[in-house]
């Protein structure tokens, strides 16, 4: 999607349309990967999502809607008056 080694987690959430929990949530329960890269384990924890990441996120989320034709039914012993 960009040139960027990776995104930060406000970054995404522009780019999805969302707020920043929402995309903090999804990486969370494991939905889109994040890589932590703060300075201290067990710290305040500072997400990057590389681009693959993001768009393998993005392509599993993504669903081909089937377009239905309704089919008319036939009339059957139809009987014409005139």
């Amino acid at each position: 999607m960009s040139e960027r080694p990776f995104y930060s987690v406000r970054d995404v959430a522009e780019l999805l349309g969302v707020r920043t929990h929402a995309v903090l949530t999804l990486i969370r329960s494991g939905q889109l990967r994040a890589i932590d890269v703060s300075l201290r384990p067990g710290g305040r924890p500072r997400w990057r999502i590389m681009p693959d990441d993001l768009d393998g996120f993005i392509a599993r989320r993504t669903h081909q809607a089937t377009i239905r034709v309704r089919r008319r039914k036939r009339p059957t012993q139809v009987k014409q008056y005139f």
